[in-house]
């Protein structure tokens, strides 16, 4: 009983050795020959990552999506990973970094000149200055025309909103506010 143990190692060693034999063959062949590289992902390289460290689509998708904050972009993150899970076709990373940028750059553009708009002051500079740059960022910032004539008068430089009241030019609309100051 005892030589059955023994011969089941044996048995197991033996084919182990066999299977290192053609891991090792085929790994000479390889090397050898590689295989063609067919260029599926575009490589680049920026400050932030080097692309040539990922394989295929699926890397670059799984790392750059992985990597994505927020509530809404985790939701997206989430269903965009199963239909890739689910169809096995993973976008290029040119293909998502448009997608990525067509879902969320616009509300993130908004997001940041409803941030700027806020704070922005007239201080020193030149009036007509001040009221192109107001007016370029509510109109990124999607800014109803209300809201955008109430910010113009409380930023513009005190004195002129002064004189608009004191000269009751005051209007509604953001275009012929901008005028008056």
């Amino acid at each position: 009983m005892s030589s059955q143990p023994q011969m089941d190692v044996n048995a197991l060693l033996h084919s182990m050795r066999a299977q290192i034999l053609t891991l090792t063959t085929q790994l000479a062949e390889l090397q050898a020959n590689p295989p063609a590289a067919t260029p599926s992902v575009k490589k680049k390289f920026n400050k932030k990552a080097n692309w040539d460290a990922f394989a295929d689509n699926f890397e670059v998708a799984t790392v750059v999506l992985s990597r994505l904050k927020g509530p809404v972009v985790g939701q997206y993150t989430q269903v965009r990973l199963q239909e890739c899970y689910t169809t096995g076709v993973w976008p290029t990373w040119d293909d998502l970094k448009k997608e990525i940028e067509k879902y969320f750059k616009p509300q993130a553009e908004r997001d940041w000149a409803r941030q700027q708009i806020r704070s922005f002051k007239q201080g020193n500079m030149r009036t007509d200055d001040y009221v192109t740059r107001f007016l370029a960022l509510s109109i990124q910032g999607g800014l109803g025309n209300e809201h955008a004539v109430e910010l113009l008068e409380r930023n513009v430089n005190p004195h002129i909103a002064e004189q608009i009241y004191l000269q009751d030019t005051r209007n509604e609309n953001l275009a012929l506010a901008a005028e008056e100051v």
